[in-house]
């Protein structure tokens, strides 16, 4: 991932929350993981959104992790620690596939399928054109497939 498409993404993620009445405080210069264990949190106070993102991540990771985050925000986060342990699973694994259709969207796939005409989907595609790791192009690639992307 281009440090533009990053910073992109962090426009987005903020004028997504703003168009909630969501106050988005985002940072990405923390050493969180070391002090926390965690490479994102968010919590919300009133009207402020903190999201704090791992100053270690690469930019893939540091984007990722930004958009698990607002997920977070923008569902019914509470308190991750008053959850049960399923509940918690749970929104983990909607955040996580939330960030794939927020970093990637069925026209991007389809746009990029129209400019390597004749050849069907692969990951690497997503890997040259967006720089994403290749577990993650597949990932996408997978998940749209099952909900009906045709090639």
């Amino acid at each position: 991932m281009h440090s533009a498409s990053y910073e992109d993404l962090l426009i987005r993620v903020e004028n997504d929350l703003t168009a909630r009445q969501m106050n988005p405080v985002i940072s990405d210069t923390v050493p969180l993981h070391e002090n926390t264990g965690l490479d994102g949190v968010t919590f919300i106070k009133g009207t402020n959104v903190f999201i704090f993102v791992d100053k270690h991540l690469d930019l893939f990771d540091k984007a990722k992790t930004l958009v698990e985050e607002y997920f977070h925000a923008i569902s019914d986060i509470g308190n991750h620690l008053d959850y049960d342990a399923k509940h918690a699973h749970n929104d983990e694994v909607e955040a996580r596939t939330n960030v794939i259709t927020y970093m990637t969207s069925a026209t991007d796939l389809h746009r990029l399928m129209a400019s390597y005409d004749n050849q069907p989907l692969a990951a690497w595609m997503l890997e040259e054109e967006w720089g994403y790791p290749h577990d993650f192009a597949a990932e996408t690639i997978a998940y749209y497939q099952r909900y009906g992307l045709s090639e």
